[in-house]
């Protein structure tokens, strides 16, 4: 499939469009909602870089129950998607982890099928999820290398599988063996089809031919010729018209009335067949359906014939899809049949004018969106206060002295609870509006209310919220955390309170597990990161500490209070020889004593110096007649 589209279909109700998108290095899953209304879906959801969709499948149990998406991975994997939870619900592992190439739930067993690059063929339980059973294609056709697509019919009034390679093996399930093998195509099968009154159609991929098969019969009973190699098919009726629609490789549509009934259906001439089968009839297309742009607005070669992804028939219209700026789908439908009478005679190009996708000038202007309440126009308001210098009189009457003063002592005695109110007045407007955002689905509106990060207006606008609503709002909040992992922060607060105010009342509602499925997986996925987060902390801490002794250990220790110590090399020397012997004791006792001797020296000294001054005094005052 031509573009970033890797594969497309549509639901059995025609309601929503699945596609797996290559969106840079990832895969990515897009449901939308064919007629957008107030419950309509628009659903991404981006799988693991090593996750890559093969195909994809809708299961459809009944038509009361919700439809699931089945997603083939290359990894021998499949992913159960719930495009109503924007979440994976379960995933099915095979034991080969080969490619698995197509998913197929069967009405006539009640159970699913999958099919393998190795001939695998698995059948699963769609209830628990469950691997029933499983076997080898080899084990019974020895030529038969892999199976691209499964289907299942009734043969014989007992269920059987239809098996496509390159040819087409009919296997019954309860014998557990071959029934019939059908002649198929040079190239691996893309599409497989089966029809009611025994019948199924099958396509190649590279192949220009549909072959139309019966299961009593092993040769083809119609051929119908595309121009082009085939994409993909889809085949409708009513009660008395059928119609067979096919994607080609070139983007465009071709349609063949009547497929089902021989007396509608052209033959070609001989001269253009391309291969010739014994009993079966060649027919070509009655109708090619093109996209294109209008002449004014035809730049490229593009431009004149826009790809269709995908398309399916629904009641007497063929309904079909295509990209606008590559990644948003459109749909658009066209009659094949009207009172018995076929429409699609002839080629047909619908011409399709650029989509105008920039935001309009009211939704741009000052940030306001255009499903939110209109702006009022200021050249309409009525101003009842204010001041007007035509009215104004030359001796105004103005506020005393006094009265100012009073004005000022009334407002330092305002009572707390009416400033309590004030502050709480942005609480109020708050709920109003989100309120109106959740009901009206205002996404704009939301996202304007979500941006507020006053912990004490959020408080406010929560316990004015009607509970009943913030279910709702948990739903919007889960989305927004599981795309954009980094306003967990921002939204958190929002969350706390509504489980705070609104827990009781959200726990009685029924239903619970389901409407809080979302968050619960979007919680669980932020608390299984929590052990590792402190695992790298315990880590960095001890790293720290490893880090902070070793430094710690490096600086020099300072002894306080050391004495110097004087070296004698020739002491240590004489020591060292043995020529004497020196205690240490014995020196600290001398040089004690040594210490002491000279201190007693000096006290003696210091006594002559004193009786030699005090004789000379005395001479001093001795008089002259003694001398």
């Amino acid at each position: 499939m031509p573009g970033p589209i890797l594969h497309s279909k549509f639901d059995s109700k025609n309601a929503h469009l699945a596609s797996a998108i290559l969106s840079l290095d990832t895969h990515q899953v897009q449901v939308k909602s064919v007629h957008p209304s107030q419950a309509s879906l628009n659903t991404a959801f981006n799988l693991d870089k090593s996750n890559k969709v093969s195909n994809l499948a809708w299961i459809s149990i009944s038509q009361d129950s919700v439809e699931l998406l089945a997603l083939c991975l290359e990894n021998g994997s499949i992913l159960i998607y719930s495009p109503y939870t924007n979440d994976i619900i379960s995933e099915l592992t095979t034991p080969a982890n080969v490619a698995v190439l197509d998913f197929h739930y069967s009405k006539v067993t009640k159970t699913a099928w999958s099919c393998d690059v190795q001939g695998g063929i698995y059948e699963w339980d769609v209830i628990s999820y469950k691997l029933l059973r499983s076997f080898k294609m080899n084990e019974f056709v020895e030529s038969v290398e892999s199976i691209n697509r499964i289907s299942s019919c009734i043969f014989n009034s007992e269920p059987h599988l239809l098996l496509a390679s390159n040819s087409i093996c009919l296997y019954n399930l309860k014998t557990k063996e071959v029934s019939k093998t059908f002649p198929g195509h040079i190239q691996p099968i893309n599409s497989i089809v089966s029809l009611q009154d025994g019948m199924f159609l099958t396509s190649a991929k590279g192949d220009r031919f549909i072959n139309l098969y019966e299961l009593n019969k092993t040769t083809t009973k119609a051929i119908f010729v595309a121009q082009d190699a085939v994409v993909s098919l889809a085949i409708g009726s009513n009660s008395r018209e059928s119609v067979l629609a096919a994607i080609v490789e070139n983007g465009s549509v071709e349609v063949f009335n009547g497929p089902l009934s021989d007396a509608n259906l052209p033959v070609a001439t001989p001269s253009r067949k391309k291969r010739k089968q014994v009993g079966a009839i060649t027919h070509s297309a009655n109708s090619t359906i093109k996209l294109a742009r209008s002449p004014a607005e035809s730049k490229n070669p593009q431009d004149l014939n826009l790809v269709i992804n995908a398309i399916t028939v629904q009641d007497d219209s063929l309904l079909f899809t295509w990209l606008e700026s590559g990644t948003i789908p459109f749909f658009d439908s066209v009659k094949w049949t009207e009172s018995g009478n076929y429409l699609l005679r002839q080629s047909k190009t619908i011409i399709k004018n650029k989509a105008d996708l920039k935001p309009s000038h009211s939704a741009s202007e000052h940030g306001h969106d255009v499903a939110a309440s209109k702006l009022y126009n200021e050249s309409h308001a009525v101003v009842n206060d204010g001041t007007s210098l035509a009215d104004i009189d030359d001796e105004s009457d103005e506020e005393t002295l006094a009265e100012k003063f009073d004005k000022l002592a009334m407002n330092k005695q305002q009572p707390q609870r009416k400033r309590k109110l004030e502050e709480n007045r942005n609480g109020i407007s708050l709920s109003i509006i989100l309120s109106q955002a959740l009901q009206n689905n205002d996404h704009s509106l939301l996202e304007t209310v979500l941006q507020t990060r006053d912990p004490q207006s959020i408080q406010n606008t929560i316990s004015r919220l009607n509970p009943y609503s913030s279910v709702i709002l948990l739903d919007r909040l889960s989305e927004r955390i599981q795309r954009q992992s980094s306003r967990f922060t921002q939204l958190n607060y929002w969350l706390k309170w509504i489980l705070v105010i609104h827990g009781s009342v959200i726990a009685s509602l029924p239903n619970l597990n389901s409407k809080l499925y979302s968050l619960h997986s979007v919680l669980a996925k932020k608390s299984d990161t929590l052990p590792r987060l402190l695992e790298l902390q315990g880590r960095l801490n001890l790293l720290y500490d490893q880090s902070s002794l070793k430094q710690a250990s490096k600086e020099p220790e300072l002894e306080e209070g050391e004495e110097e110590v004087e070296y004698i090399e020739d002491l240590d020397d004489a020591q060292f020889n043995g020529e004497i012997d020196v205690d240490i004791d014995d020196e600290a006792s001398e040089e004690s004593d040594m210490s002491g001797e000279e201190d007693d020296y000096e006290e003696e000294d210091d006594d002559g110096e004193k009786e030699q001054i005090a004789s000379i005094e005395d001479l001093e005052n001795a008089s002259d007649v003694e001398i």
